[in-house]
């Protein structure tokens, strides 16, 4: 009798270990970033661009969202668990000499639970984050005028395809790169859109063209106050609501406009 009373308490706790276990995973946070995918990851990526670019100064800055990016194909979630990594870039124009202040601001802007830091060493302006879910957040100025940040998934197990959402309007926000092609007299071989949802509501998208040649004639156009970054292989100014850019890759020129959250 007691062997049987001891064996149907075992099983009993076994039962409500079990039942622990599947709620903990059902209902409970992640401890590790190896709990968590890639997928539940990229909310947390979108939120941290998008507070970013919601602290910038619309007046005096030009944002370009980026695309997700594969940064390492393969990574070791644990011993036994292969992974990939994937971040994704918000690159800001800023007068020269503004690097600094504008992280500052972004700093001062990010939610306390960020716990954002801004490091000015010897000309070196950066900025780190921790966004939640394991994603950490950087920023610097790898050239003086523009600031890149980056939100990083770390790396964890892919369980879906990376896709990004195409904006629901995106013709509408074709208007300012338009008016640049035409202006140039070239046609896009192109055209390209990223998009995120803002924290606090409204999308932030980028529409974009590659085009061939310079972007001279269309510089020659542009009302000097609205000029946020002239350099030669970078030229940002605002259109109204919209930032503008223009910059080159490789023998490409790329034409961007930029509004959202």
């Amino acid at each position: 009798m007691k062997r049987r009373w001891i064996v149907a308490a075992v099983v009993a706790w076994a039962v409500v270990v079990a039942g622990l276990a599947l709620y903990s995973h059902s209902h409970g946070q992640p401890t590790a970033r190896e709990q968590t995918t890639i997928a539940e990851a990229l909310p947390t990526v979108d939120g941290a661009l998008g507070r970013i670019y919601s602290a910038l100064d619309p007046a005096s800055s030009v944002a370009v969202l980026g695309a997700y990016r594969r940064t390492e194909m393969s990574c070791r979630v644990t011993s036994a668990r292969e992974g990939t990594r994937f971040a994704r870039d918000l690159t800001v124009y800023v007068k020269k000499s503004a690097e600094g202040a504008t992280l500052d601001r972004v700093k001062a802007a990010l939610p306390a639970a960020y716990k954002a830091s801004v490091v000015h060493n010897a000309g070196t302006d950066l900025l780190s984050a921790d966004a939640g879910n394991f994603v950490a957040v950087r920023g610097g100025a790898p050239e003086p005028g523009q600031l890149r940040f980056t939100a990083d998934t770390g790396c964890r197990v892919q369980d879906a395809p990376v896709t990004e959402a195409t904006p629901p309007a995106q013709n509408a926000n074709q208007a300012p790169v338009q008016a640049v092609l035409d202006t140039l007299g070239k046609p896009a071989s192109q055209w390209r859109a990223h998009r995120l949802a803002c924290p606090a509501g409204g999308t932030l998208w980028t529409v974009e063209a590659v085009t061939s040649g310079d972007s001279d004639a269309a510089r020659a156009t542009v009302p000097a106050p609205a000029v946020v970054l002239d350099e030669p292989k970078v030229y940002a100014y605002r259109a109204g609501a919209a930032g503008v850019a223009l910059r080159m890759e490789r023998d490409s020129l790329v034409v961007s406009s930029t509004v959202g959250c």
